[in-house]
């Protein structure tokens, strides 16, 4: 089943979210959800539930045009507008219940960003409206993922070849060390390296993407090892990638303040759409 994307618009980034996803599902063949969620009492609360172009034509004319034309680029019975109201970061959670991707903007102060990361129970796309590339792209057109060695690296693993090899495009594999002092390259295509990289670091990579790229052949695998801090050295491993992908622990607060929310710092400041893949991934009922 190709299932279906809900995407979040309205706020920095919606229309951004909005492109990103029509275009996936156009790709895939899913269905795709805009969800809008409105303020409690506002105009739009009256048209709350499944409003057709017309009904939401009086309150918000770019609503309804841009709901007019999913419907158009993918089909009436493959786009749906659901409006909702209330606090925006616990209705895009729930609206994450029984869809297989969940696409939002990176919105004003990232709040709602890290709100929907942390109880979304699918991954999350999460599209920056400036999402442009700085300086010289390492990994330009590749899907970027991120390796630790962990439960939620190898589900994020899962998720980058999977996207990879439905889009036809060739995988880095990332793992970043704060003991060297230099990127160092593997290319699976051409067989060939740039510098020695160190065993330890050569060994997870091959170990995490192996099993991967044995189900994925058609997939052209990199392996990279960058230095300095994970934060830094996946948003410069972004520059130019169609997709950066990385898991999410699920930690606590304490966790979080030891070492950082890399998940979200990185869905919020990349500079290009972003993955999240929760370890916790959780069915429900269809939206």
């Amino acid at each position: 089943m190709v299932g279906s994307i809900a995407v979040g618009i309205g706020g920095a980034g919606g229309w951004q979210a909005l492109a990103w996803a029509a275009e996936e599902a156009e790709r895939t063949g899913a269905r795709l959800v805009l969800l809008h969620v409105c303020v409690p009492g506002s105009p739009l609360d009256q048209a709350t539930g499944e409003p057709t172009p017309a009904e939401v034509e009086l309150i918000d004319p770019p609503l309804a045009r841009a709901y007019a034309q999913t419907q158009t680029r993918l089909g009436g019975q493959r786009a749906a507008l659901r409006i909702r109201s209330g606090e925006p970061s616990a209705r895009l959670a729930d609206a994450s219940t029984g869809v297989r991707l969940l696409v939002i903007g990176a919105g004003e102060s990232g709040r709602t960003v890290r709100r929907v990361l942390r109880h979304a129970h699918c991954p999350v796309v999460v599209v920056r409206p400036d999402a442009l590339s700085v300086g010289s792209p390492l990994l330009a057109g590749h899907v970027v993922i991120g390796v630790d060695g962990t439960d939620a690296g190898r589900a994020a693993m899962e998720f980058a070849f999977t996207y990879a090899a439905k889009h036809h495009l060739p995988l880095a594999a990332v793992h970043v060390s704060e003991a060297t002092r230099d990127d160092y390259f593997y290319d699976d295509t051409t067989l060939s390296t740039h510098f020695t990289v160190e065993p330890a670091d050569l060994e997870l990579l091959a170990a995490e993407t192996e099993p991967w790229a044995s189900k994925c052949p058609a997939v052209p695998v990199r392996r990279v090892v960058l230095h300095g801090s994970v934060v830094d050295a996946l948003i410069r491993a972004g520059a130019g990638a169609r997709l950066l992908v990385v898991g999410d622990k699920r930690r606590g607060v304490i966790g979080r303040a030891r070492t950082g929310d890399v998940p979200l710092t990185v869905a919020t400041e990349a500079p290009c759409p972003v993955a999240v893949v929760p370890l916790d991934q959780r069915e429900g009922e269809p939206l």
